[in-house]
């Protein structure tokens, strides 16, 4: 994309935004400093931007000319009510000078980073993966192959009016905008508490912070997340100056956003009702009228994601909460064994918590810096309402990071942090300059790479050719991305709109195809899971449990589950119901039924080696699989083909004696050892392609997955090698 193109998404994105915003504060009768219109409006009608740009992509109107002439209009519409003009202001000239030439020095510095194309990890994943698709389908796709679809994405939807005229980076610019905004808004709460130096020092200790600097200028979420709680947290502030409850729509407004933003932005609606419910009691003011006003403005903001989640998943607050929304697109099991592996991955301690935030950086992917090891002073600044607001903000949204610790997580916390210490030391000039420079140099990347750890994630030195577009972007992408070249063989070779399954993934952003990824769904992990079978024993059916029991006449009977387990799943390959030794005819009045993932029931009844139903839980007593004949049967055998993966799973059957009543026909088995059947390889391609995948991406350092076996035995999995890209196989399944 040309630089004009880049630059002219995020100037328009800007405009729009600022203008937008400014016309909803007006309507708000809010008096504002020229610094607060200039926060406030941006943030407020980013949040109105981003939820018209929802409203047009769930209308199949994500085209380019539609996001042009909706923002034409927007800004005509704020010219007209006189949204150009901005208040007055004023500060102290010396603190200015220093803001003004540190915002600068590292302005430029992230605005080289912004501008380069854009490589970060999840933004290719999804952030402007998933913009990308919506741009090309011209709406929002019902996508259940992958949970990071399911995420809020109000500001997706910004990167998604931008990407219509700049493409990637101009999603990365976007967030850029919010990482130039906050210091403009920490100035504004510090001259509207009466400490203006305080706003100046807090600005610059969160502008300047590495994990600020990083995530700000990449496509990502997480600044724009502050932005939005430190909106609410400054509206607040105002609107109990003022006293209007018309204030309380903007504020609503902000926190719905965050909200849209983010999942764990929540929390700015529960910090906002809450302080606005406290404020009435105490000011003994009535409550419900203000507490709805609230209400309907982030329900406006915020509702659509859940409203979407709903329709399509069966789960408002999805990928979360699997085991309260049963769904068949993403289970509680999957859900639970993710988030562990979001807690433990780290391997930080708590008591290595602070050096690892502060100078360490490679367990928990960047620093926030070594100033923040000076966060307990805040403590100081308690005696007063104004810290200790601040500390609460910062407590508060420290909260999500006890169950995900990464560094970028804490930047809404980092930001109640800076005002929290600035708000101390604003009072002696000095110390506060001393800590504003030390902040800068040990921030800037040539000083930064030499006590943090070398994977640290982390700006690196401006490659002004790659973000002036002297040097071409694809041969930047192609020097960064290992997997740039295959998705152009993709894009080539595989037909229009087709998916792909890849155990681990790769790209989504500069090629156009749909990638299953083997655990961000249901549907991911049965394709793995099948395909895996065939070389893994531990998957196969290899265990045979024989029930035996006096001739019964029932219409349904149940496999129940007697045992218990924290972590295994309960799963069945096949369950046999026999007659005199010969295989109950299964016919098309059968009625199958589990009571936990009820979906996958006839996975157990298909006759096939490669399938399986599993509970998609840990297994616990009273957990079941069903059949209903239709009719009365006579059996006298339930034969039952597990895997191994399940050790400590106990069963038994039951039958029914009249409508409703079950009593136990068997609870002791015959156990034996089975030999898994040939044509197993055969049998996973068919099965997978049986689901609409004929397209297979294997990456060589896969051996766990069974790249060799692939590789060695095409024939015999019914594969073609269709190209091979550096470290990457792309086979068709025929």
């Amino acid at each position: 994309m040309t630089l004009l193109g880049i630059l002219f998404a995020c100037g328009f994105n800007f405009l729009v935004c600022l203008l937008t915003g400014k016309m909803v504060l007006q309507l708000a009768g809010a008096r504002l400093s020229r610094l607060e219109e200039l926060f406030l409006g941006f943030v407020t009608g980013a949040a109105c931007l981003s939820v018209i740009v929802f409203a047009l992509a769930a209308s199949g109107q994500a085209r380019r000319g539609v996001f042009l002439a909706t923002g034409l209009l927007l800004i005509a519409l704020a010219v007209t009510r006189g949204a150009l003009r901005f208040s007055g202001g004023g500060g102290e000239w010396p603190w200015k000078l220093v803001f003004a030439a540190l915002f600068v020095l590292f302005g430029v510095l992230y605005l080289g980073n912004a501008l380069e194309p854009e490589t970060s990890p999840d933004g290719l994943a999804y952030h402007v993966a998933l913009v990308a698709r919506y741009l090309r389908e011209h709406r929002l796709p019902a996508i259940a192959t992958n949970f990071t679809a399911n995420y809020p994405e109000g500001m997706e939807m910004l990167f998604l009016f931008a990407f219509a005229f700049g493409k990637h980076t101009a999603a990365a610019m976007v967030h850029f905008l919010f990482l130039l905004m906050m210091p403009f808004g920490m100035l504004a709460y510090g001259r509207r508490v009466g400490s203006p130096v305080a706003g100046i020092i807090a600005g610059l200790l969160f502008f300047m912070s590495p994990i600020a600097g990083k995530t700000g200028t990449s496509a990502y979420v997480d600044i724009g997340l502050a932005a939005a709680v430190f909106a609410v947290f400054l509206l607040l502030e105002i609107w109990r100056a003022e006293g209007r409850n018309a204030l309380l729509v903007p504020i609503g407004v902000c926190a719905g956003f965050a909200y849209a933003t983010k999942y764990t932005g929540g929390l700015a609606i529960v910090y906002a009702m809450g302080a606005v419910v406290l404020h009435l009691w105490r000011t003994r003011r009535p409550i419900l009228a203000p507490v709805t006003i609230l209400a309907a403005g982030w329900l406006a903001i915020a509702a659509p994601w859940l409203l979407k989640n709903a329709i399509v998943i069966g789960n408002p607050v999805s990928p979360f909460a699997n085991a309260l929304f049963p769904n068949p697109y993403l289970s509680d099991w999957s859900e639970k064994f993710w988030l562990h592996a979001q807690q433990v991955r780290s391997g930080v301690s708590w008591s290595q918590l602070p050096i690892e935030l502060t100078v360490g950086g490679s367990k928990l992917y960047g620093v926030v810096g070594p100033i923040f090891l000076l966060v307990p002073i805040l403590l100081f600044g308690l005696r007063s309402h104004t810290g200790r607001r601040v500390a609460l903000g910062a407590m508060l949204f420290a909260l999500p990071c006890l169950a995900a610790p990464e560094t970028r997580y804490w930047i809404p916390a980092m930001m109640f942090a800076s005002m929290g210490m600035a708000l101390v030391v604003a009072r002696w000039r000095s110390l506060a300059l001393t800590l504003v420079l030390i902040a800068a140099i040990t921030s800037w990347p040539a000083v930064l790479n030499r006590y943090v750890h070398p994977y640290a994630w982390r700006l690196g030195d401006v490659d002004w050719k790659a973000a002036i577009r002297l040097t071409p972007e694809a041969d930047y992408l192609r020097s960064h991305m290992t997997d740039y070249d295959i998705g152009l063989a993709v894009d080539k070779i595989v037909p229009v709109g087709e998916p792909i399954f890849s155990f681990s993934g790769i790209q989504q952003a500069y090629q156009s195809h749909p990638v299953i990824v083997e655990w961000t769904s249901s549907a991911g992990v049965r394709a793995s899971e099948t395909l895996r079978t065939p070389f893994t024993r531990i998957l196969q059916p290899t265990r045979r449990w024989t029930y035996q029991f006096a001739p019964t006449t029932a219409r349904r009977i149940r496999l129940v589950q007697t045992a218990r387990s924290e972590t295994d799943r309960w799963s069945i390959t096949e369950l046999r119901v026999l007659r005199a030794g010969q295989d109950l005819p299964r016919a098309a009045a059968w009625r199958l039924r589990a009571s936990s993932n009820p979906w996958d029931v006839q996975l157990a009844f298909d006759n096939s080696a490669v399938t399986r139903w599993t509970s998609y839980a840990a297994f616990r007593p009273g957990m079941f699989i069903e059949a209903d004949f239709g009719k009365p049967e006579t059996i006298d055998q339930v034969a039952v083909e597990c895997a191994l993966d399940q050790p400590g799973i106990q069963m038994r059957v039951d039958a029914e004696s009249a409508p409703g009543v079950w009593r136990k026909i068997a609870d002791r088995a015959v156990e034996s050892e089975i030999a898994p059947p040939d044509g197993l390889r055969r049998a996973a391609i068919l099965e997978v392609e049986r689901s609409g995948i004929h397209w297979l991406l294997m990456h060589d350092l896969e051996l766990d997955r069974g790249t060799r076996d692939f590789f060695r035995h095409q024939e015999h999995w019914g594969i073609q090698l269709m190209a091979t890209v550096g470290p990457f196989k792309l086979y068709r399944l025929e």
